[in-house]
């Protein structure tokens, strides 16, 4: 479109030129300001903005961007230090940020009219949050078996499933590989998926819940079995929805995992593994398909809580289960 303004400036300023000694230019100059009274350069009927679910973050977070626009029909976002670093979505979710820093974020939209983008400088602020695992490096058990340690957030976590055979105080845990006898225990008891201690390197025993309540405590002294509240926390700072935090918490590849195992790239750390479960009837299912954890949260006389990782799947899973039935467990830092 033709900008009349600057159309009228330019022939003002000729006409005065050729008509510097005439008396004739202030009056056509008068005249025009009335004809263009409040004339100004056209404005854009289009423009970049957007704006972020939360702005301050902890290391390991993931942040949602919504778009503000006007007249946009396509999207370029440009995420400094995010995981992806673009997105060609209207509202990008779920941008991982795994360091610390400052970063900027670039909106550019295509419009009928032409492109235009919007950037704000550090507008990302990523910081280490206080607690975790400072400098603790691992952590080992009564039975001596030594597992990695990951901070995630403010907490700090196994990176492996427990192992160990024992009560914190030394006292034996009894293995039972029975299924008669499994289903009818009201007591502490553990086992190896099934009941082959092959599987005790990788992925660790299962425990039936009664061992989780027990005061001799099954996790290493200043630590302990997760509540469901310290799972919810954990799910939500990896995804400010479970549907994504599923993905973060396992391990990637299908070594472990069977096929698709979806979304997974343990960006956290965690290395969540396919444990499988034991069914409070005695059968073992679900091995490389499902990661289950217990934690130490009673729902009702029979029923505790859990979080389960799956391999088709992004998201994680906060749910409740018979006491009996056998789940891998994961301890984390008092």
């Amino acid at each position: 479109m033709i900008n009349y303004c600057v159309t009228f400036i330019h022939l003002a300023s000729t006409l005065k030129q050729k008509m510097m000694s005439k008396r004739l230019f202030p009056v056509l100059l008068a005249l025009a300001t009335m004809t263009f009274v409040g004339c100004k350069e056209e404005e854009k009927d289009y423009g970049a903005d957007f704006e972020a679910e939360q702005t301050q973050i902890g290391v390991g977070q993931a942040v949602n961007f919504e778009d503000n626009s006007i007249g946009a029909t396509g999207y370029l976002w440009t995420f400094q230090g995010g995981d992806p670093a673009t997105s060609t979505e209207k509202d990008p979710d779920g941008i991982l940020y795994t360091a610390a820093g400052e970063f900027d974020v670039t909106l550019t939209i295509t419009t009928a009219q032409g492109d235009a983008s919007e950037t704000k400088n550090g507008y990302i602020v990523v910081t280490q949050l206080p607690g975790g695992c400072g400098e603790t490096t691992t952590v080992t058990d009564i039975d001596g078996n030594n597992y990695s340690v990951v901070t995630i957030g403010s907490q700090c976590w196994m990176g492996e499933n427990l192992k160990t055979s024992k009560f914190r105080d030394g006292s034996q845990i009894p293995q039972v590989t029975d299924d008669q006898q499994w289903k009818n225990l009201l007591t502490p008891a553990f086992c190896w998926y099934n009941n082959d201690n092959a599987n005790d390197g990788t992925y660790g025993k299962l425990y039936n819940w009664f061992v989780i309540e027990d005061p001799r405590g099954l996790c290493p002294a200043g630590w302990h079995v997760a509540s469901d509240a310290e799972y919810a926390v954990l799910t939500k700072y990896l995804g400010s929805a479970d549907d994504v935090a599923g993905g973060r918490l396992k391990e990637a590849g299908t070594q472990h995992w069977e096929a698709p195992n979806e979304a997974a790239s343990n960006s956290s750390g965690f290395t969540g593994l396919p444990g499988g479960m034991r069914f409070q009837e005695g059968q073992f299912d679900h091995m490389g398909k499902n990661g289950l954890f217990w934690s130490s949260s009673r729902d009702s006389e029979s029923l505790a809580n859990y979080l389960t990782l799956t391999y088709n799947s992004a998201a994680s899973f906060r749910t409740r289960i018979y006491k009996r039935s056998g789940f891998s467990c994961r301890c984390v830092k008092d």
